[in-house]
């Protein structure tokens, strides 16, 4: 039997893998005979966030986690170092990339999809891909390739690399994200204007889609809304097959 393309996971801050595991454990019911979704853990430790307690004790589910450090004075370090640019040390994007291989064989890489804070590091890994691409870096042997991306309740920019950081820093606006997208708001959510802004803000209009639903900041759990997710992920698929 084939092994199932692969979807990359990252979590919101303050959460973890096996938080967002279990934040999606209806959606994977519905995708198990199509996806394999792989869960990650960010580097850096953090106190718990939004949502997250009472529900998901830190003895069962802590550490809680985040994908940004912060320097002494607060501000967020935007590439995913402990310090911005730092020498020597492995990048947010570059990071995630490793983990991705080091999960070894298995089905194809296909999708990435992000809740909250993690829609960043979605941003962040698609706009790498795209740059890499647009100049003119080869396709190494078993480097991933990622076809679509999934945004849930996401808000703010996405993570730089030190291939995209000068890149949008210089043009003073970023590039938008071609690589196929979809994007899941909720109208009840409080970070529901920020969501908008990030999709007008980076995501090309012409390859992204949007889905609204009536929630708050969380997965969906209610079957109409779930399912709305579900024929999403499944429509954006399978027209990125149709491409090939």
């Amino acid at each position: 039997m084939a092994a199932l393309p692969r979807i990359a996971c990252f979590h919101g801050g303050g959460s973890s893998a096996s938080i967002f595991a279990t934040q999606c454990q209806t959606l994977q019911s519905q995708l198990c005979s199509t996806f394999e979704f792989v869960f990650f853990d960010a580097p850096f430790e953090r106190d718990a966030g939004p949502g997250v307690l009472p529900y998901f004790s830190y003895e069962k589910f802590g550490p809680y986690r985040t994908w940004f450090s912060k320097t002494e004075a607060g501000q967020e370090v935007p590439d995913g170092r402990m310090e911005a640019g730092k020498e020597g040390e492995e990048g947010g994007i570059e990071r995630v990339l490793r983990l991705i291989g080091e999960e070894g064989e298995g089905g194809e890489w296909v999708g990435c999809m992000g809740f909250s804070q993690g829609t960043r590091v979605v941003g962040g890994l698609l706009l790498h891909q795209q740059k890499r691409r647009e100049m003119g870096f080869p396709v190494r042997e078993g480097e991933v390739e990622f076809k679509f991306g999934v945004l849930c309740m996401g808000s703010f920019a996405p993570m730089v690399s030190d291939l995209t950081g000068p890149a949008m820093s210089l043009s003073g606006t970023p590039d938008l994200i071609s690589i196929p997208t979809l994007h899941l708001h909720g109208t009840k959510d409080v970070n529901y204007a920020n969501g908008k802004k990030q999709l007008a803000a980076y995501y090309d209009p012409k390859t992204s889609r949007l889905i609204e639903i009536n929630y708050h900041h969380a997965m969906p759990w209610f079957k109409a809304d779930l399912m709305k997710l579900v024929d999403g992920i499944e429509s954006i698929y399978r027209d990125t097959q149709e491409i090939l």
